[in-house]
Formats: C-alpha cells, sequence, structure tokens
C-alpha cells in the first residue's frame, strides 16, 4: 500500500485481504485527521459528480463503509455519516435526473425559508447547476416539518452594487 496515495483512491484499489485490513486500521488508528481527510474527500467527490459518476461515488462510499462500519469510534459526530452521504448522493440523483443536461447552464440558486418562525431567508446564489444539486441535496435531508427548500435557476438578473 503506498502511504502518498490518497486514501479515497485506496478504496476502489485492488488489494488484498491483508491491505484491505491494513486500510481500515490506518483509518481506525489515524484518528480524527485522518478519517476526516478521508471524509473530504468523499464529500468532494459527492459534490462534483454527475450522472456518469454517480455509480462510482456509490462504490466509494459502499467501501468506505465496509472499511470503517462505525465512524463513531473515531468521533461521535460521525455516528451517522454513512447515512447522510448516501441521503446526499441519492437526492442529488434525483437532481439531476429532474433537471435535463441540456437546461443546466447559467446560474442557479438556492432558497430556504420556514415561513412559520422569524428566521431570515436564507439564499445561495450564483451557484453552477452542480454546486445547486450539491447544495440542495445537503440542506433537504434535514428539512423540519415546515421548512422549505426551492432549487431555481436565474433567468433575467438585474444586479447592483453601493458605493
Amino acid at each position: 500500500m503506498k502511504l502518498q496515495q490518497r486514501t479515497i483512491e485506496l478504496l476502489t484499489a485492488e488489494q488484498t485481504p491483508d491491505e484491505r485490513q491494513e486500510l481500515a486500521s490506518r483509518l481506525l488508528n489515524g484518528g480524527y485527521s485522518q478519517f476526516s481527510s478521508l471524509l473530504t474527500d468523499l464529500k468532494q467527490e459527492i459534490m462534483s459528480c454527475e450522472e456518469n459518476r454517480l455509480e462510482y461515488v456509490r462504490i466509494l462510499l459502499r467501501q468506505a463503509r465496509e472499511l470503517v462500519p462505525e465512524p463513531v469510534l473515531i468521533s461521535p459526530s460521525w455516528e451517522r455519516i454513512w447515512d447522510e452521504y448516501d441521503a446526499v448522493l441519492r437526492v442529488k440523483e434525483e437532481v439531476l435526473r429532474e433537471i435535463a443536461p441540456e437546461r443546466r447552464d447559467g446560474e442557479w440558486q438556492i432558497i430556504m425559508d420556514n415561513p412559520f418562525t422569524n428566521e431570515g431567508i436564507s439564499c445561495y446564489p450564483s451557484l453552477s447547476f452542480i454546486e445547486a444539486a450539491y447544495l440542495y441535496a445537503y440542506f433537504r435531508k434535514d428539512l423540519k416539518k415546515t421548512e422549505y427548500i426551492r432549487l431555481q435557476k436565474i433567468d433575467t438578473l438585474i444586479m447592483t452594487q453601493g458605493s
């Protein structure tokens, strides 16, 4: 196993059972920083993937889950990380199915609100479609009963900046 190789690349590399066990041990014993690095790489894969990479990302997530089935042993904050990443990927896939590739150009935004609270509306403007699809999937997993989220394409924009 090449130590300089990114951990995420090792997930799909052909390995002997001993090498897989060594990688699992490295992830578990490497502590927060080692596992966090893997999660950051996986998150980046989910964020940037389009249809042609969905299956690859699913394989990465499955391999990571097999290597570290209980990430809570590293940090309590990762108790449900695999389910969360799976949910985000699933919703992103729904968005990719819903909006045809030829309609994805231009500027996109995410808007979130709960009309039954005094909290302000959250808006994430100036996004590419892939960025917006990821944020939509990421935030949708935690929506409360009266909240909503919108993924929308900007058709016309007038913008003024103060002096």
